[in-house]
C-alpha cells in the first residue's frame, strides 16, 4: 500500500529520529524511504562492522545475519522487524579489504 502523505511514514522518521538521539555514536547510513513501502527503511553502510553496529543498536539477533552477493562484492546484511518498522541494512565490501582490515 503506498503512502499518500508524509504522516504514514512517521514510522520510519520517528524511529530514525528516536536511534539518533539513543545512540548518537551509531555509523551514519544512506537511508532510503519509499511512499511504496511507508514502513520500510533501507540503511546501506560501508563497513561490516557498521552493519553489526546496526545490528547490536536494534537488538537483532545475529542469526539473521548473511553474506549475500551485491554485483561483484560480498554484501552483509539482516532484515528485521524492530519498532514496527521493516529495515533492510547492508554493506557491500570488497572481500580483501575486509580480511586486510581485520588483521
Amino acid at each position: 500500500m503506498s503512502a499518500e502523505n508524509l504522516s504514514e511514514q512517521a514510522a520510519v522518521i520517528t524511529c530514525l529520529a528516536g536511534l539518533a538521539v539513543g545512540h548518537p555514536n551509531l555509523p551514519a547510513g544512506y537511508f532510503t524511504v519509499s511512499r511504496h513501502g511507508a514502513r520500510e527503511l533501507s540503511v546501506q553502510l560501508d563497513s561490516p562492522s557498521k552493519v553489526e553496529a546496526w545490528r547490536e543498536a536494534l537488538g537483532v539477533d545475529a542469526g539473521l545475519l548473511r553474506v549475500e552477493r551485491f554485483g561483484g562484492r560480498a554484501s552483509l546484511e539482516f532484515d528485521a522487524t524492530v519498532f514496527g518498522v521493516d529495515f533492510h541494512v547492508y554493506a557491500a565490501y570488497e572481500q580483501a579489504a575486509a580480511e586486510a582490515g581485520a588483521a
